[in-house]
């Protein structure tokens, strides 16, 4: 699309007001009523803001720090953590805190309780770490059950990997007790917040999945099934039962002489081996689901070594593969092949080749990605050298029309003997492309969180798993979401279904040291997207030069063309998408070379929204920045 002047923007808005004004006007545009604020938006082909190319602002202000900066998925959540901050909590504390309270605000895609991969920097033990945040799956999640039986709503939870998550990182890093911690998330579940713009989206889009479940409708739909409105009180009187419950273990640990280590333990527990895990196996029990107390009794998740590699003097860490992680160094290795400055930002030739490298990186994750525990990478697959065998396939002139063959690391081959030619069709009987009845196609399920403060800690979290089509717990408020509907069902592939094992989930936090001193920590949600999206940014800062907020604000792109997380399916060969603030001669170019180039409109929220927190290795200056694509927010002092 052209750039549009300002004129044709106030004369667009001048039609809002004269439409209406006020709360009708908001709820007309809400509702997606002919003639409302929607409609009148819609030859922008914008869902967010539109941009006047000679702004040279970013779309909010810069939020900078010395003592604390900290960016999330929504206000509150920054507000929790921003308060742990200045009434001096590090930034483990602090993440915690934000990170319980935005699972209690957003339980439509990232609610209590879900996966959580996260990566932190602990400037006292001078080390990058990762926290293992993806639960493991059931012990009676065969494959062949999953053959015979498919995926559901009711088969896919994952036992839960947060809880586990926020104590870990709270006990060995923070200074709070979880009853500390939990306060604000036990006044938003009581009290309650209001009703937003995407999660009232959200609720109505996924209106057919809650009502399957009658608890879900009750909590969705608080006052009554289609009366919901942007401003409504939203409560969670269970959800607040459950920290309560939590908390009373704690302070009992701590009454009997327990230390605080001892009294989070207790905390963690009260919740994987308490009446709520009880109550999890009796209703999935109830349900023909196969998720059993034993199940939850028996997670213990792990610290670990991250993944990582160096690209141009920094270095990019993230979790193993049972997160997407592994394709962030699989793109860097290849992007280090090239002098990205000498195409040009954004023009058809930097677009083309990352979206290739983008191809590329999926093909070999596809294959031999998964849980490290069952399935350790080849040997090769995350060196320099195999990056240079694979980075060859790449034609300058013409586009992958489907996702290329995974190549063989252990023979230093850019493609493997025996390797498909072909993914667009089903290579297993649990592959086929998401549809608008396939609930995965609706599953818009993940926020995210990161903190930085003035000791040189840095904490960075993914958190994800909404509870809409997906069942919560009777009487107490959380559900276990839809993970595992991203295991494979081909055991030819390292992500493939198997009892206690972590599915290799889309969410992938990152963190970037420049000389041993952290620099920057990334996370978003936007499933297949993410890296796709935090691999932009990433360029945005340290090869384009851009600052944090503008480096988020850039138009961005994103390529589909491989079978999306849990299917062997591409069911959107050479689809490549574009916000339309990137050239249509840039777009016609694109699609010269063989792209399929589809328009996500001036800005989208699809093209994800991360949360940044950036440091300047001089000065020590701090900066958060949140995506204007979604409801972030950041705050530092």
């Amino acid at each position: 699309m052209k750039q549009l002047g300002w004129g044709v923007v106030l004369a667009a808005l001048a039609l809002v007001a004269w439409r209406g004004s006020g709360v009708d006007a908001a709820e007309d545009a809400a509702s997606g009523a002919e003639g409302g604020v929607f409609a009148t938006i819609a030859p922008f082909h914008s869902y967010g803001h539109v941009h006047d190319a000679d702004n040279v602002e970013a779309m909010r202000p810069r939020v900078m720090g010395t003592h604390g900066v900290i960016s999330s998925g929504h206000y509150l959540a920054t507000q929790a953590g921003y308060d742990v901050l200045r009434a001096g909590g590090n930034a483990f504390d602090a993440g915690v805190t934000a990170g319980m309270a935005l699972k209690a605000l957003k339980m439509d895609y990232a609610g209590w309780t879900g996966v959580a991969p996260l990566i932190l920097y602990s400037a006292a033990e001078d080390r990058v770490i990762t926290r293992v945040g993806a639960g493991t799956s059931p012990a009676l999640a065969t494959l062949d059950y999953f053959l015979e039986n498919g995926k559901s709503p009711i088969n896919n939870a994952l036992i839960p990997a947060d809880v586990d998550v926020w104590l870990a990182a709270l006990d060995r890093f923070g200074t709070l007790g979880f009853s500390e911690a939990a306060q604000p998330t036990l006044r938003i579940a009581e009290e309650g917040y209001h009703l937003y713009k995407m999660q009232k989206w959200m609720i109505e889009d996924q209106m057919e999945g809650i009502l399957a479940f009658p608890y879900n409708r009750d909590f969705w739909f608080q006052n009554g099934v289609g009366e919901q409105k942007l401003g409504d009180v939203m409560l969670n009187a269970d959800l607040g039962r459950l920290i309560r419950y939590m908390m009373e273990a704690e302070q009992q640990a701590l009454a009997a002489g327990g230390s605080r280590s001892e009294g989070i333990r207790a905390a963690r527990d009260a919740f994987y081996k308490g009446d709520p895990a009880r109550d999890v196996d009796r209703f999935f029990r109830e349900q023909g689901g196969i998720v059993r107390y034993e199940d939850l009794a028996n997670y213990e998740s792990r610290w670990e070594e991250p993944l990582g590699t160096s690209f141009n003097g920094y270095d990019v860490y993230t979790g193993d593969g049972w997160s997407q992680g592994p394709r962030i160094v699989l793109m860097l290795n290849m992007l280090e092949n090239h002098d990205l400055r000498a195409l040009g930002y954004n023009t058809p030739e930097y677009i083309h080749l990352l979206s290739q490298v983008i191809n590329l990186a999926m093909a070999d994750a596809h294959k031999y990605v998964g849980d490290p525990d069952f399935a350790p990478a080849p040997e090769g697959l995350y060196g320099k050298e195999y990056a240079r065998e694979r980075i060859a396939l790449i034609d300058e002139k013409s586009a992958f029309q489907d996702m290329p063959p995974w190549g063989d690391p252990a023979a230093m081959a850019a493609v493997a003997d025996g390797a498909p030619m072909s993914f667009v069709l089903a290579r297993d009987r649990g592959s086929r492309p998401a549809t608008d009845s396939d609930p995965s196609a609706h599953s818009i399920d993940t926020s995210s969180l990161n903190v930085m403060d003035g000791e040189g800690n840095l904490f960075s979290l993914t958190e994800s798993d909404g509870h809409t089509f997906t069942p919560m717990i009777p009487g107490w408020g959380f559900g276990l979401g839809n993970r595992m509907g991203q295991f494979n069902l081909d055991p030819e592939l390292a992500n493939v279904m198997a009892p206690g094992k972590r599915p290799r989930n889309t969410n992938s936090p990152l963190l970037v040291m420049k000389d041993g001193q952290p620099f920057m920590g990334l996370s978003t949600p936007g499933g297949d997207q993410q890296l796709q999206s935090l691999l932009q940014v990433f360029l945005n800062v340290v090869v384009w030069g851009m600052s944090p907020e503008q480096a988020v604000d850039q138009p961005r792109f994103g390529s589909y063309n491989f079978p999306a997380s849990g299917s062997g399916v591409n069911g959107s060969p050479a689809l490549l998408r574009m916000e339309d603030r990137i050239p249509a001669e840039t777009a016609d170019a694109l699609r010269a070379m063989g792209h399929d180039v589809q328009s996500w409109g001036l800005w989208n929220w699809r093209a994800c929204a991360p949360t940044v927190t950036w440091r300047d290795p001089e000065t020590g200056l701090m900066i958060a920045a949140g995506d204007v694509r979604r409801e972030t927010a950041s705050l530092g002092f």
